[in-house]
């Protein structure tokens, strides 16, 4: 069959599952959004800017599995590169299509906008090329073999692809395979029946085996395989503040979050004390260990991840962590299954709240206390960096919640065009919107998009007068942690011409149950200023922080405790501005109880 390079590589994108193409129009991708336009598997949904597009396939791409993007040469994708890079971080497979010049251009080495007037059509691969997995400039005599090969690591590995498509390539006719793609991962029946053979008895003969997750779990659909495998042997399972929501955390077996010093007691005691601890798609980053605090027996650690395992100096390469998962409860002898120890149970973070008190001022703790009840199952749940992930990380989610953030790559402002993602990937689940104030400053243009589509999200916008979580780390009272004060409630109208959103504005305790009351009942978007004081913040936040503060800035806080009166030698900055010593410690894993 006969078909475009465009159609036929929209085509394979709408087989894997890509449902929608995020992004910017610009001269050298028109032809190929022409022929988006005419597809009746996917559309081209146009966002404020190219760092906004890679945010929204981002999300997109965390619910459906995989998402795309196209951008045009240099300018267009050197403004998405941030989000690409945060994407490939967190093993997001997003596929970047880039209209670049046309053919004939590049190889004449023609001096054209948007690149650097050097001739050089190669500087803009080898930017992509340490952010994605597989890179590819299409051309007629390649187009099948490169868009199948590229399309196949994207799927496979979980992370972000490359593929230039010139403009004037995009309308040739190419000879379609009738086939589908092959996503099948390589594997040797030999080493995982060796895998699984040594695992299993790790498992069998351990007195006190446990498992941690990580945010694999989830990009790899393992969650009910790594369940299967906890009730089979009654294994209880901890996660990785990375990993929140990718198991049930409600299970029997959940023993909460594991983040280091910073985790419950309870928690950190049978997961650093377990003879076998299974760790699955682990990666020991600072957000993820409470800044390099945990203390695991190098001994006890067996390592299963996508690809290969390792148990001790044994390493097991072409084995899939999905077909050893599956292999895994047939192996084991049968134990009774049997809840934890009350001990063990991982507690609702956010404690019953008092009864609302008319006009007392919002706090962090009793606006998280009431997240808790508000929440529902099946709910999409996304949270900006700060105090928008310190809060919701210590609530326990309701059965089937998908709990959206970017812990590793960090970025202010992700969240707000990863919501207009996810809600196109889910359009028939409520989904519900944490973002700080200085993070909505970041990008909130995509609020216009979001209108746009009619889309029907609940915003909670925490106005806290700036960067608090860089003020807790430092410089709580200096100018470059403020930010200019916008009529916050108003944004929404201001966007959108047809009046499409509830807006509201809550400075009292009452006032935020009249919300939540409208919220659940309206038919629009709605957001919801939440005025809060500017060092207000979830407890476990202000200990994170803390952390951060002595890690970034060790001659500081040395200086700090000899002499609190005077600066530190390093650098000239008031002692004043450091660290608070007195304020409240409480465990990573319970921000608001």
């Amino acid at each position: 069959m006969k078909l475009s390079v465009g159609d036929y590589l929209l085509g394979r994108l709408a087989e894997l599952g890509v449902r929608h193409l995020f992004g910017v129009p610009g001269d050298y991708n028109l032809w190929f959004l022409e022929q988006a336009e005419r597809s009746d598997r996917l559309s081209f949904v146009g966002c404020c800017n190219e760092l906004n597009a890679a945010y929204a396939a981002d999300g997109a791409a965390r619910l459906a599995g995989i998402s795309a993007m196209a951008t045009t040469y240099g300018v267009g994708e050197l403004g998405a590169i941030g989000g690409v890079a945060g994407a490939y971080a967190e093993h997001v497979p997003v596929v970047c299509v880039v209209g670049t010049p046309p053919l004939h251009a590049v190889e004449g080495r023609a001096l054209l906008h948007h690149t650097l007037a050097d001739g050089d059509f190669s500087n803009m691969l080898a930017c992509y090329r340490a952010f994605t997995v597989a890179q590819a400039r299409i051309e007629p005599a390649n187009a099948r073999q490169e868009i199948d090969r590229v399309l196949r690591q994207c799927w496979l590995h979980k992370r972000p692809v490359y593929l230039q498509l010139p403009s004037d390539v995009a309308a040739l006719m190419i000879e379609a395979p009738a086939g589908p793609l092959d996503l099948e991962a390589g594997s040797d029946p030999d080493q995982i029946r060796l895998a699984v053979a040594r695992i299993a008895a790790r498992l069998a003969k351990a007195r006190a085996p446990a498992i941690l997750l990580d945010a694999d779990v989830g990009r790899f659909g393992l969650g009910e395989l790594v369940l299967k495998l906890a009730e089979a042997r009654a294994i209880p399972f901890a996660t990785l503040t990375t990993a929140k929501g990718v198991v049930d955390e409600g299970h029997e077996l959940h023993l909460g979050t594991y983040g280091g010093a910073g985790s419950r007691p309870a928690t950190r005691s049978a997961i650093e004390e377990a003879d076998c601890l299974l760790c699955i798609g682990v990666r020991f980053t600072d957000m993820a260990t409470g800044l390099f605090t945990h203390q695991l027996r190098p001994e006890a650690q067996i390592h299963l991840r996508a690809f290969d395992a390792a148990i001790g100096m044994e390493h097991f390469a072409g084995v899939t962590a999905r077909e050893v998962l599956a292999a895994l409860p047939p192996a084991l002898p049968v134990r009774s299954r049997r809840p934890l120890p009350a001990s063990l149970v991982a507690p609702l973070a956010a404690r019953e709240p008092a009864p609302v008190e008319p006009g007392r001022p919002l706090s962090q703790l009793r606006f998280w206390q009431r997240m808790q009840d508000f929440i529902r199952p099946r709910d999409v749940v996304l949270a900006d960096n700060g105090t928008s992930t310190g809060g919701t990380m210590g609530l326990r989610l309701p059965a089937q919640v998908s709990f959206i953030m970017q812990p590793i790559w960090a970025a202010i402002g992700y969240a707000l065009p990863a919501l207009l993602g996810t809600l196109l990937a889910a359009p028939k689940r409520r989904q519900l919107l944490f973002i700080g104030d200085g993070a909505f400053q970041m990008t909130a243009q995509e609020l216009s998009t979001i209108l746009r589509h009619g889309l029907k999200p609940i915003i909670f916008l925490i106005n806290n007068d700036g960067y608090t979580i860089e003020r807790l780390i430092y410089g709580a009272n200096s100018s470059y942690n403020d930010i200019n004060p916008w009529r916050y409630a108003q944004a929404a109208s201001f966007f959108d011409t047809q009046d499409r959103a509830l807006s509201l504005s809550v400075q009292s305790e009452d006032e935020l149950e009249r919300a939540l009351a409208l919220a659940s009942e309206a038919s629009s978007l709605v957001l919801i200023e939440l005025v809060m004081d500017r060092m207000d913040a979830p407890g476990a936040l202000t200990q994170l922080a803390r952390k951060a503060a002595e890690f970034d800035f060790p001659q500081l806080t040395r200086t700090a405790e000899l002499d609190t009166t005077k600066a530190g030698p390093a650098r000239d900055l008031p002692a004043k501005d450091l660290p608070a010593k007195d304020l409240p410690t409480k465990d990573l894993a319970d921000p608001v109880g």
